[in-house]
């Protein structure tokens, strides 16, 4: 490996633009009034809660009618209130009045959010679970774990229930950034807004105790709409009263840039070589597959997110070709496997990249 001081100031440029990208959006978002409106339970014993003006006897009548919230480990569910202290709802005991997949234009922030530069990614979200959090609850750090090969990330809703703490922690690569979302929906004197943030399934996160009141989430599965299969775009009220207050990640625009100033640099490769790129984000891979399957590494090129998805485009930009290739086995945090990695030769180019 070359020493830090031999590499060419483009390549430094690449290798900061690809490394510091935020994996995550957030934002907030005013609602009509039916947005709020929340019916919970089974059979005879049916509540209706308005979540932008709610009593502490709704919200506690709310929190009672919820069970128990677990946590996956090795595929399997656990509770353990040392871990995780939070109530939930599956979606057979509540009905949300809300929809985030037509009348707000949240997709498109969240898709605008996690793929800036691009308008080609179609999406849809899935509503996964309602958990309110009340006095002295939480979840320590966690991933959440995909449940289909195009699931890329999540999308958390939190609603304006009064609440002091119960922020979200988000961590990836050595970094981390808070969104607290009691702070951003305590004004009163703004209208009822509804706060949201979006992160890829790879980022470790957590909520933090929640000192008092209530903070009521809902939490969708975001997953990737292949061009063939998209659905036609839905009717959508206009989007002005929605907020992004986070800076997205990087512009796929900017990456090919740095990776032309690199690639006309004279001293870079002069006789040509492998360029290689490990991917920043983690992926479901199947364990085995059979002759006649369709190739994991050929699939995988539509699911990349942030700046793997950045740099594949690029490439292609530059006249290169990309090719996927498991490289190595490596342990990371808790995880242990392969780790796709995506390979460029030069200058006839065969490329590579690594992979609530």
């Amino acid at each position: 490996m070359p020493s830090d001081t031999t590499i060419p100031d483009a390549a430094r440029r690449l290798r900061a633009i690809l490394t510091d990208n935020v994996p995550y959006c957030s934002g907030t978002l005013v609602g009509q009034p039916r947005d709020f409106l929340l019916y919970y339970g089974k059979a005879e014993q049916v509540g209706r809660i308005d979540l932008a003006n709610p009593t502490v006897d709704e919200l506690d009548r709310l929190a009672e009618a919820c069970q128990p919230a677990s946590f996956g480990v090795n595929q399997q569910d656990v509770f353990d209130e040392s871990y995780r202290k939070a109530g939930k709802l599956d979606l057979d005991s509540f009905v949300l009045a809300f929809n985030a997949d037509t009348h707000t234009g949240l997709l498109d922030a969240v898709r605008s959010g996690l793929f800036p530069g691009t308008d080609d990614r179609e999406i849809r979200v899935e509503l996964y679970k309602l958990n309110v959090y009340g006095e002295n609850a939480f979840f320590k750090s966690h991933k959440d774990t995909p449940r289909a090969e195009n699931m890329f990330g999540s999308l958390v809703i939190v609603f304006p229930t009064p609440h002091v703490g119960g922020a979200l922690i988000l961590r990836h690569d050595g970094r981390e950034w808070v969104f607290d979302s009691g702070k951003l929906l305590s004004d009163p004197s703004l209208p009822p807004r509804i706060a949201y943030a979006a992160f890829f399934s790879d980022v470790d996160h957590e909520v933090t105790l929640v000192e008092s009141g209530h903070r009521v989430s809902a939490t969708y599965n975001l997953y990737f709409c292949p061009s063939e299969h998209s659905p036609a775009s839905a009717a959508t009220d206009s989007p002005t009263a929605l907020r992004v207050f986070h800076p997205i990640g990087e512009n796929p625009s900017e990456v090919s840039s740095a990776l032309q100033e690199l690639l006309a640099e004279p001293t870079f490769l002069p006789n040509g070589g492998t360029l290689g790129f490990g991917l920043r984000h983690l992926y479901p891979f199947p364990k085995t597959w059979s002759h006649g399957d369709v190739e994991p590494l050929t699939s995988l090129k539509a699911w990349l997110k942030g700046s793997d998805s950045a740099l594949l485009h690029a490439c292609h930009v530059q006249g290169l070709h990309p090719a996927l290739q498991l490289l190595h086995e490596e342990e990371w945090g808790d995880r242990r496997g392969l780790r796709p990695t995506l390979f460029d030769q030069m200058p006839v180019v065969d490329s590579a990249g690594d992979g609530e």
